[in-house]
Formats: C-alpha cells, structure tokens, sequence
C-alpha cells in the first residue's frame, strides 16, 4: 500500500478533511515526574510496522514503544543509543555498528545483531518512509551478538541519521512475519502499549520497569489523544486536559492570550503549489516551464507570509529547507510578485487565454491558502477546477497522479532527503515519476561527494529546480506548540515534532 509512504503532514490532511467529530476526552495532563504526560494529535498511527513507519507526527506513537539504534540530538546530528560506537569503510559504503549488550524487547528476545539483522531486511520491504531511508542496504552481516557490519549499494549520506529515527527503530524480531506490528507494538522501549488503548482515539503507554534508560523518561505514563476538530483540542489544552498540542500561527495569540506557552521550532515543511504534472500528462499546460515560472510569478508570497503566517517562519521560492546545505538565499527572490510578466510567459507559451488546471478541494484544511491561490492563478487566466476530497483514499490519489497539482506540504529536511522524498524519478513525491536527466546527473554526483563539494552539487541542483519552476512553494512556516504550565519542549533539528525526551517536566 503506497498511500502508507506519506508524510505525517500528509496523512494529518486526510484525517482532518475526512472527519467532522472530536475525539473522546484526554487524560489529565501530568505536571511531575511519574505522572502522566498528555499529548494532543489530529491522526492515528498507520502501523508499528518497522518499514511502514512515518515522521512527524508519528514518532509520538512509536518512540514510547521503539528504541532505535542511533539516537539524534538537537541538532539533527547521530548519537550513541542501542549502537555505542560505529565507522564507515573508505568509500563509506559498509557501516559498522557496535551494539549495546543488556538490551532485551519487552516480550525477552535480546535486541543483538541477529535481531538488527532482521529488523533492517524486513523494513527495507516495508511500505513506508522508513523503508526508503533503508534502500541503500545490500547485505547485513552479524559479526557476533554485539557488532554487525551493514553494506550499501552506494553511499547515503542520510543513513546515519535515518537510524537515528524511524528507520533505526527496532521491533521484537519474533513478530516481525506475523503481521501483529500493524497493530500491537512488541519494542525495547521505555513505554509499552497498554490494553486500555482505544484505537483510533486515545493510546495510552506505561512505563517498561526492565527499560535500560529510565532517567531520560521520567513520566510512569504517555496518552496520545486524537482530536478531529482543531479547535476541541485548542480548548482541551485551556483545560488543562492536555499538556502538548500543535497550534497553527493564526491561532498562537488566543493560545497565548489564554495563559499558555507556546514554543515554536522551524517545521521544515515545504508549503505550496506542488506542480506534479511536469510533463503535461493530464494538463499540456504544465508541460512548458514558462507556466510553470508563470504561476510562481502570480504568488504574492510577502502578502501570503504576513497574513497567512503571521509573518512567522521564512518565505520561500525552493523546496529544500533553509538550514540544508542545498538551500541558497537568492534563490527565495528568483520569482519577485509580478502579474505583469506572468502573463507574458503564459502568452510566449501559447496559454494567453488560459487553461483549466484541476486539484483537489483542501479547503476543509487550508481554507485561506486555496483562495490565494484561487485568486493568483485566476489573475494570469488560470481557473482552479477543485475537485472533493475522500479523506480515506487522498494520499493514495495524490501518490497515483491522479491530480496534476495540489496545495500541499512535505518535509524539508537534510539535501540529500529532499531529492530521494521530491525529485529522483523513483522518489515517492515525484508523482509522475518525471525524468530529468540533469537533475539524476547531479543527484548520483552529490551521493557521491561530502563537504563543500556535496554542498555545490546540491546547490547546483537546487537552482536547475528553482529555474525549472517545479514548485511554487511560498513558506517554510514555524511549527508551534502550545503547552501546559507542567510541561517544557525543545525542539529538534529537521524534526517537525520534538521528540518524547525533550518533553519534560517543567519543575
């Protein structure tokens, strides 16, 4: 099932166009150590299947149950977790990973090389994003309990940092043919899942008494309660229901207002105009990258960032995030707002009276983003043919090039994750699977470079996608998060959510 690759911004947008109803009432929030830490979210978990694991979001429902081999830090950066030390070979396409030896999954299977082993060959088959941060992996050899060594077809220069999250998340190798993961974790981790989870509405986890970390978590309990209606689980955090929730910027001054903290962390989403139909499969039009420079012209992004984001985040014309090495300044002022030559390119391209371009209705999720847009194509000719949503089949509609452009957002993350999610032909996102053959050139060049040299190719890269007007992204908006006066969060580098150890107790 393709539809599972999403990201969890993605999948947040199905569930929130598909639903009308709040969920059933949270826990109340903790405000100690060995209490119980409260969490708001807006989408359910899609498996615990190592492979078809997500980001964002998810990693609230998997980091409780799923220790993963690499830990990352603030920054974005690998530390040691289940693996203490690791190294690469010359060519950086064998890595070896030293295992810790008192680490046991929850039902007692040891978690040692066999079962890393294991983990890796089955997730590398998954379904998920997790599974293509793996794809690289050729062979894993078990030099003994305590040690294996993990061959790549070619280098990646993400993979330590992808074993730092979903990627590296381990499972109870026991469990991982029977198809039960989908549903019933079995991890090392420093939570299990209770049976007083209802799924679909609230998950509760209890702390894992035999769990080799214990100081990093100090809540005895974590629920994660879905909310299908923003504003229900706005005022269960007035309440004090709830201790952590996300809060959209539009929203931040009444939260604030209203006596909570709100912290905001660089999301590294990507918002726009996705232009998928590149080739003009379904709409000619899009096929001629002067429409394509065109519509990025019409965008008033000053206007949209100010008034749609309240000025918070960056404003931006490239997909890659500001804090990658891809990301170039200038490139954000290649399409200053301008009516005027937008209409001169959609004349030069033979589309002076326009076209139809249809995409999906979000404005159940997006309502003033889609009426500027609706408005800035309308202004060069275009007329945007919204077509309804069905919540249950949007990202799979999405991944099967249904619609040849969308409003969307994707995570901007490292360089080398924004071409393998957004641009390599075979790149989930790249939904018409458009071949350019100087845009592969300068990935399989990247992949095999490091430092400033990587860094040039991926600039280069970035502006032939700029100038090919793939996209018309606008924001790289802030991701804000309002909290209970229990409660602190610190962020984490190219995570859109911070992660479960860096929620603590604010005493």
């Amino acid at each position: 099932m393709r539809r599972k690759f999403a990201t969890a911004a993605a999948a947040a947008i199905a569930i929130a166009l598909a639903a009308t109803a709040c969920s059933g009432q949270p826990a109340a929030g903790g405000s100690s150590t060995g209490g119980t830490l409260s969490l708001a979210t807006v989408s359910p978990p899609q498996s615990w299947q190592p492979g078809d694991l997500l980001t964002g979001p998810e990693i609230w429902y998997t980091q409780p149950v799923y220790d993963s081999l690499l830990r990352n830090d603030n920054e974005g950066e690998p530390g040691a977790n289940v693996a203490t030390e690791w190294s690469y070979n010359d060519d950086s396409t064998v890595l070896s990973l030293k295992l810790r030896d008192d680490v046991k999954f929850t039902d007692g299977t040891p978690l040692d090389g066999e079962a890393v082993k294991a983990n890796l060959e089955s997730a590398k088959t998954g379904s998920g994003g997790s599974a293509t941060q793996l794809r690289f992996i050729e062979e894993v050899t078990v030099v003994d309990p305590t040690a294996v060594d993990i061959k790549l077809s070619a280098p990646d220069p993400s993979f330590l940092p992808s074993l730092g999250g979903p990627a590296g998340m381990m499972a109870s190798p026991s469990h991982l043919e029977d198809g039960s993961l989908a549903t019933t974790p079995v991890g090392s981790g420093p939570y299990t899942l209770s049976p007083s989870t209802q799924a679909g509405s609230k998950y509760v986890y209890t702390r894992n008494a035999d769990y080799w970390n214990q100081e990093l978590y100090p809540y005895d309990e974590i629920t994660a309660t879905i909310f299908n209606d923003k504003n229900a689980m706005l005022n269960a955090l007035r309440a004090g229901q709830v201790d952590v929730t996300n809060v959209e910027p539009k929203d931040i001054e009444s939260v604030s207002s209203s006596g909570q903290e709100v912290v905001s962390f660089p999301s590294y989403n990507a918002n726009g105009l996705y232009l998928f139909d590149r080739e003009g499969t379904i709409v000619p039009a899009l096929g001629d990258v002067r429409v394509r420079q065109a519509i990025n012209y019409a965008l008033d992004r000053q206007s949209l960032f100010d008034q749609l984001y309240d000025g918070k985040g960056a404003k931006t014309a490239q997909m890659f995030s500001v804090d990658s090495t891809a990301y170039l300044p200038e490139l954000d002022e290649r399409y200053p707002y301008d009516v005027t030559k937008a209409k001169e390119l959609m004349a030069e391209a033979g589309y002076a009276d326009g076209f139809v371009l249809p995409m999906p209705d979000v404005s159940p999720i997006y309502p003033s983003e889609q009426a500027a847009v609706t408005e800035a194509l309308a202004a060069i000719g275009i007329t945007a043919e919204y077509q309804p949503v069905n919540g249950e089949t949007f990202i799979s509609d999405l991944l099967g090039a249904k619609y040849p452009a969308a409003i969307f957002r994707l995570d901007a993350n490292r360089s080398w994750d924004t071409t393998q999610i957004a641009l390599d032909p075979d790149a989930l996102w790249n939904t018409f699977h458009v071949n350019d053959p100087k845009i592969v050139e300068l990935i399989t060049k990247a992949q095999g470079e490091t430092g400033d040299e990587q860094a040039k190719t991926f600039q280069e890269l970035n502006t032939y996608v700029v100038e090919q007007a793939w996209f018309a992204p606008w924001i790289q908006g802030d991701n804000s998060f309002g909290l209970s006066s229990g409660v602190t969060a610190e962020g984490q580098k190219y995570s859109t959510f911070p992660p479960i150890w860096n929620i603590q107790p604010a005493s």
